[in-house]
């Protein structure tokens, strides 16, 4: 089995802290989880490392039992204390958790107050009214909570690319070393490099099927058979994704390869093209004369079926049926971007902000990847969750990289920043200082509840001010959290054009963004687009491949890339810019003299760090949590507040109020009774 990536042992230890709080089980444990899944998921190296050398438990914070269960997750794929939870609770209720706003206080007080255990009991109580009349609910949750259930439905069963080719290598993997089976793959909507994936889909070469189903079917990642016959196979994984087998005959490989890929309606085209011009019948037992039903060959390969159909080969990312069969007919087939044709990154994060890696950490993976030059990108002031810099520490952080790049002596390092496009679509840096930097992306990460027109209207914006090369992520969509904003393409890309911004395809694997559709777009209407990974530490820059295979699912050739040019390139469009709108050039302005330092935070992993409240519950509570503590030691307590002390003295589950009551004294339940009896 290949190893497990740190977030997703941090992801497990994250559910039993949720499955622990529903069930009611003692806050000491759940904070231990909650503090180990923190722990792991900021591990500057890999976990199975840092067990094999004994180094992750010397680790404040890691005791014996967390090191026990790592264990057994990193051998088996999970662990017998998630076992058992699991087996408390309805299989259902695990479901809500997926649902956007539902925490696990949220859960556990819908299971609690109205024995809600399933996505389609909470429809159906939220359509009665039930959980508006729950405690600290209210309509406006309510409300909020069926918006979410709804965008939930819509795409249930699918789950992020990078997480379905995780768990699909990993049944790969459980597959190895059985000599039935000859060839291997993933086929289907994983090997077009869709943003998200439904079912995975296995594709073995094989004369014994039921070898192959056997062992397929005892896979440790298996959850539940759901059909088993000759050649065909369906479970469910553990990540409750299905997963299908499908068996060929090694003879077929090309055939069936290429039907399983897909897409249903790329298949149709290329089948009726090949009985249209050549009299050929394709289908995934091979190719056959369409009136006498005698295979004329077996399909051994995918370039036989698209030369049945008299075309060149096509990409798997391209079959959509969207221009590709056409393009093939006239020789325009697009020569897609791949990795080695990038000479740098120009989005990336430090420890200044919320990275893993210094500037100069960051440079060397460049340069062993063979960057020519990068872009350091950290957040603005704006994003504190993020550590944001402010104009000075910026322009300090632009004295140090000077002094990184001098040092270093082989590779161009920009001084740049990712800075915040606040409501009304200004910048949340000085002006001046954005003026004097060598790049700067500019991105939403607030506000994020706009519709498209108003999302749309704020991006322009940025891009008006003349000081923005590159729109980052647009969308701001999170694969495994949220759907992007709706935005008028058409618009943003005459403006994009106009102005000569860029927009980013983001590869952050739980971002892909630009999406493919709107990549296709902005490339035919002559927009400069710039493939980065948003790395959040070293190991990310070599994770091309997300932000590469959106762009190729967006036909993009690397001319249509401008970080595949010279970066000298890339500061003349800046240069151009400038003059055209009349903006100088100007020096930046002078730090405050002495040493350049640049501060470290505790890192926080990208993937995870909270852009909005979770839990629905607690973001719609009238309570300022950020004076709670104070509001609790004035005693200025309403209705609201007194009524979410006494359901935390029933229920517990809160806990932005337990750590406010413990600032107050040693035993927090003693002190909101104190608080109650004062105001009663």
């Amino acid at each position: 089995m290949p190893g497990m990536e740190n977030g997703e042992v941090a992801a497990i230890f994250s559910e039993m802290a949720d499955l622990t709080h529903i069930v009611g089980g003692d806050e000491h444990r759940i904070r231990s989880f909650r503090r180990a899944a923190r722990i792991i998921e900021n591990l500057p190296e890999d976990l199975a490392t840092g067990i094999r050398y004994g180094t992750f438990e010397k680790r404040a914070g890691i005791g014996p039992g967390t090191v026990r269960r790592v264990k057994q997750i990193l051998r088996e794929g999970t662990c017998d204390d998630l076992r058992e939870l699991r087996r408390q609770l309805p299989p259902g209720l695990r479901d809500l958790l997926d649902v956007k706003g539902i925490g696990a206080s949220t859960a556990r007080r819908l299971w609690q107050h109205l024995k809600i255990r399933s996505i389609e009991e909470l429809e159906r109580a939220l359509i009665r009214g039930d959980v508006a009349k729950l405690p600290r609910m209210g309509q406006k949750t309510a409300e909020k909570l069926m918006k979410a259930l709804q965008d939930h439905k819509h795409r249930i069963g699918r789950i992020a690319y990078v997480d379905a080719r995780r768990m699909g290598a990993r049944v790969l993997a459980g597959m190895e070393g059985l000599p039935e089976i000859q060839r291997i793959t993933l086929a289907g909507s994983l090997r077009r490099g869709k943003a998200t994936i439904g079912d995975l889909d296995v594709l073995v070469a094989s004369d014994d099927p039921g070898r192959v189903a056997a062992r397929f079917v005892t896979l440790p990642e298996v959850e539940e058979v759901l059909v088993r016959g000759e050649g065909r196979c369906s479970v469910r994984l553990l990540n409750r994704q299905q997963c299908d087998l499908r068996v060929l005959p090694p003879e077929n490989w090309g055939a069936g390869l290429h039907y399983f890929t897909g897409s249903q309606l790329h298949n149709i085209a290329v089948r009726s093209r090949g009985l249209r011009v050549a009299g050929l019948k394709i289908s995934d037992k091979g190719i056959f004369v369409r009136d006498t039903e005698i295979r004329v060959h077996p399909g051994g390969t995918e370039e036989d079926i698209f030369a049945a159909a008299k075309l060149p080969f096509i990409e798997p990312e391209l079959r959509e049926n969207t221009g590709e069969i056409e393009a093939g007919e006239q020789g325009r087939l697009p020569r897609l971007l791949v990795a080695g044709d990038l000479k740098g990154d120009l989005h990336m994060h430090t420890v200044a902000s919320d990275g893993k890696g210094t500037a100069e950490d960051m440079a060397r993976a460049a340069i062993a990847l063979g960057h020519a030059y990068i872009a350091i990108t950290d957040h603005t002031k704006s994003l504190e969750v993020a550590n944001g810099l402010d104009e000075g520490r910026l322009l300090a952080q632009v004295r140090h990289l000077r002094e990184v790049e001098d040092r270093i002596g082989r590779l161009r390092i920009a001084a740049g920043t990712e800075v915040d496009i606040l409501g009304d679509g200004s910048l949340d840096l000085d002006e001046q200082v954005l003026r004097g930097l060598d790049w700067v992306v500019a991105s939403v990460h607030s506000h994020l509840d706009m519709n498209g027109e108003a999302m749309t209207t704020r991006l322009i914006a940025a891009m008006e001010t003349g000081l923005v090369d590159c729109i980052g992520h647009p969308t701001a969509r999170r694969l495994d959290r949220r759907g992007g904003a709706e935005l008028d393409w058409e618009r943003l890309f005459q403006a994009a054009r106009r102005t000569g911004v860029a927009m980013e395809v983001n590869g952050n694997p739980y971002r892909m963004d630009l999406p493919d559709v709107a990549c296709r777009r902005a490339k035919e209407m002559g927009v400069h687009l710039v493939v980065n990974t948003d790395a959040h530490a070293p190991g990310h820059l070599s994770r091309q491949e997300y932000g590469v295979i959106t762009a190729r699912r967006g036909w993009a050739e690397a001319r249509d890339i401008a970080n595949t040019k010279p970066f000298e390139h890339l500061a003349e469009l800046r240069r151009e810019r400038f003059r055209t709108r009349g903006l100088a050039l100007g020096a930046l302005p002078s730090p405050e003299p002495g040493v350049v330092e640049v501060v470290a935070h505790e890192p926080v992993a990208d993937e995870h760090w909270p852009e909005e409240v979770d839990d629905l519950a607690a973001a719609d509570a009238p309570d300022d949590d950020a004076d709670l503590a104070g509001r609790l030691a004035r005693a200025e307590v309403d209705d609201a507040l007194r009524e979410r002390l006494d359901d935390w003295l029933r229920n517990s589950g809160d806990g932005p109020l337990e750590d406010a009551l413990r600032t107050l004294g040693e035993n927090p339940m003693m002190v909101a009774f104190e608080i109650l009896s004062k105001i009663s």
